[in-house]
C-alpha cells in the first residue's frame, strides 16, 4: 500500500527549497561565501528574494543547511565499506571508489569545501574540519582492523596514515579541478595503489 503523497503546495515548497540550496552551493563554490548575496542566490534559483527568506533567515543558515547535506552524503559514503565481513583492504578500496563517485558526480561539493577552508571563515572552518576529522577516525579504524588481522605493517601509525590518506583524497580532488592533467579517477586509483603498497605487510 502506497503511503500518503505530499500536497502540491508542500511539494512546491520542497522544490523551491531544493532550488535555493542547489543554487547556493554553486554560487558559494564558484565565488565564495562573502561575495555571494541573497540577491545572487534568488536570481540563480529563479525566485524572489522574499522566497529565499521564507525558507532561510540568513546566509549563515543557508551555509549550515548545505554543510548538513554534505555531511549526510559523506556519512552515507563512508558507511558503505564498514562491514566487518569485508576485509580491511577491500574496505579501503571501496572508500576510494566511493569518494571518486561522490566528487565526480558533484564537483561543486569539493569546490565548496576547498573554498570555505581557503577563505578561513572562523565561524565555519571548525564545522568543515569536523567532517574531515570524523573521516580520519573512520579510516584509522579500518587501518587498526587491518593491523589486528595481520594485513598491514605492525609498525604502521594508523592515525598518521589515516590523515595521509585523507590528504591524498583531498589533494587529488583539488588537482583534478584546477588542472588539465589526469582525471580524478586516475589520480585516486594511483593514490589507492600507492597507499596499499605502503601499508601492506
Amino acid at each position: 500500500m502506497r503511503g500518503p503523497t505530499a500536497s502540491p503546495k508542500a511539494q512546491q515548497s520542497a522544490d523551491t527549497r531544493k532550488a535555493i540550496l542547489d543554487s547556493c552551493l554553486q554560487l558559494f563554490a564558484k565565488h565564495g561565501f562573502s561575495p555571494t548575496s541573497i540577491d545572487d542566490i534568488a536570481r540563480a534559483a529563479g525566485i524572489t528574494k522574499g522566497a529565499v527568506y521564507w525558507h532561510f533567515t540568513s546566509k549563515k543558515e543557508l551555509f549550515e543547511a548545505i554543510l548538513a547535506q554534505i555531511r549526510t552524503r559523506w556519512q552515507e559514503i563512508v558507511q558503505v565499506p564498514t562491514s566487518k565481513e569485508t576485509s580491511p583492504i577491500a574496505r579501503l578500496e571501496t572508500l576510494f571508489s566511493c569518494y571518486s563517485k561522490l566528487f565526480t558526480e558533484a564537483p561543486d561539493i569539493c569546490l565548496f569545501l576547498q573554498r570555505i577552508l581557503l577563505e578561513q571563515h572562523q565561524e565555519f572552518s571548525p564545522q568543515v574540519a569536523r567532517v574531515f576529522a570524523q573521516t580520519a577516525r573512520f579510516i584509522s579504524r579500518i587501518l587498526e582492523d587491518g593491523k589486528a588481522h595481520g594485513l598491514f605493517r605492525e609498525d604502521l601509525d594508523c592515525v598518521v596514515t589515516a590523515h595521509m590518506i585523507l590528504g591524498s583524497l583531498s589533494g587529488a580532488t583539488q588537482q583534478s579541478l584546477t588542472s588539465r592533467g589526469p582525471t580524478l579517477r586516475a589520480l585516486l586509483g594511483e593514490a589507492k595503489n600507492m597507499t596499499l603498497a605502503r601499508i601492506r605487510r
